[in-house]
């Protein structure tokens, strides 16, 4: 019988460890911000209940220059940018607004801070 480490498959090449920190975004192209109105605010969300996308699996998202933008005026939230989507939206006299990328916790500053009041009480 074929030993046990040479029938597992082996992960040569796969990004691992400290120092390999990619990530996967999902894809907005130009020509899906041309589905909402003029001077108006877009995000993935808003884009989603236009019907001008279907749902991506990464929670990150990335506007990438593909096609023509003829909306004027927009502002653009997203995680990342490309320099010629980026290009094309300012020309268009739009904003483009970084959505940070890292986890932000789900309990707000209130929420965190009430177990420590709590135990200053019973002290």
């Amino acid at each position: 019988q074929t030993p046990l480490y040479r029938r597992t498959p082996k992960l040569r090449g796969k990004p691992m460890g400290a120092g390999h920190n990619h990530n996967d975004y999902g894809l907005i192209k130009l020509d899906y911000l041309n589905k909402v109105e003029d001077n108006s605010e877009v995000s993935y969300e808003i884009l989603m209940g236009a019907g001008a996308m279907t749902k991506v699996k990464p929670d990150l998202v990335k506007v990438v220059g593909g096609g023509a933008l003829l909306r004027k005026g927009l502002v653009v939230k997203a995680h990342a940018f490309t320099a010629s989507a980026r290009q094309a939206i300012t020309d268009a006299g739009g904003t483009c607004v970084e959505i940070p990328s890292y986890g932000i916790s789900s309990k707000t500053n209130e929420e965190a801070a009430a177990p420590a009041e709590e135990a200053a009480v019973e002290a």
